[in-house]
């Protein structure tokens, strides 16, 4: 059952984002996360990223920017290594706090924390409407 609620989740999710173009890890790493460790999760998001990615480039990528997509891909392919490298580098440090919910007993760890934080923060910028609103010019691309 839940190979079901996974791959429908990111079937669902993956179709959703392609119209709105971003959103795809902040719905689908929690969903992740219920099944599997937190690094696994993020992982497997990376994943469904890639071939989602590789789906929309069939689809439209004849119509994309080359500028755009070097100046917006090369600084986020390097983001990524960077970002993987620094969560497999932090996924061992010891938890910060544990805590007993329904007779089960959680923890905190600090990848769990950043998890989260970028999570809300995530989710604030595409719920509030002056983020909706920002707008940056391609100089800014370079910096993702």
């Amino acid at each position: 059952m839940d190979i079901i609620i996974i791959s429908l989740a990111a079937f669902v999710v993956a179709i959703l984002t392609f119209f709105s173009g971003f959103g795809l890890g902040t719905i689908l790493t929690p969903v992740f996360m219920v099944f599997f460790p937190v690094d696994l999760a993020i992982a497997l998001t990376g994943v469904v990223h890639f071939f989602n990615n590789i789906f929309k480039l069939i689809l439209v990528g004849g119509k994309a920017d080359r500028g755009v997509v070097l100046r917006f891909g090369i600084p986020a392919i390097i983001a990524a290594i960077l970002g993987s490298w620094l969560l497999l580098n932090i996924s061992d440090f010891e938890a910060l706090a544990t805590y007993m919910l329904l007779g089960n007993e959680f923890e905190i760890s600090p990848v769990k924390l950043i998890i989260a934080l970028l999570l809300i923060i995530f989710a604030l910028m595409d719920l509030l409407p002056w983020f909706r609103k920002l707008q940056f010019g391609k100089d800014k691309l370079k910096i993702g």
